[in-house]
């Protein structure tokens, strides 16, 4: 990998990273604002209310969480030469899949067989 791509995968995932600050932040004042409506305790116990704003908060924060985890593992990989070298099979990542998701670390077979074993674990 060149200087030059490791400075636009890094700088890709840097903006992924100010994305998701800038979505914590609307999330954040989304909630405050459900909080704050007029209307937000019409038909609804409050109790029932804060509890669904709770869940919802907390899911997205689950997966906002997980994405920087993902991102985090990617910049590991890169700063130990592993990065576009798949976890499972340990083949070349393509770089299409690399350009649409720069904090992938599966390829995308493996990411599926991934996601379906970790599915049935949940389920």
């Amino acid at each position: 990998m060149t200087a030059q791509e490791r400075q636009r995968i890094e700088a890709l995932l840097d903006t992924r990273v100010e994305e998701l600050v800038r979505m914590r932040a609307a999330l954040r004042r989304a909630v405050e604002g459900m909080r704050e409506s007029e209307l937000a305790h019409l038909d609804n116990h409050p109790a029932d209310a804060d509890l669904h704003e709770h869940e919802v908060d907390e899911t997205t924060h689950l997966f906002l969480d997980e994405e920087e985890r993902r991102i985090a593992e990617a910049r590991r990989a890169l700063s130990d030469g592993t990065y576009g070298v798949c976890l499972a099979c340990r083949k070349p990542i393509p770089g299409e899949r690399l350009s649409a998701m720069p904090a992938a670390v599966r390829c995308l077979d493996c990411q599926r067989h991934f996601e379906g074993s970790h599915r049935q674990h949940i389920l």
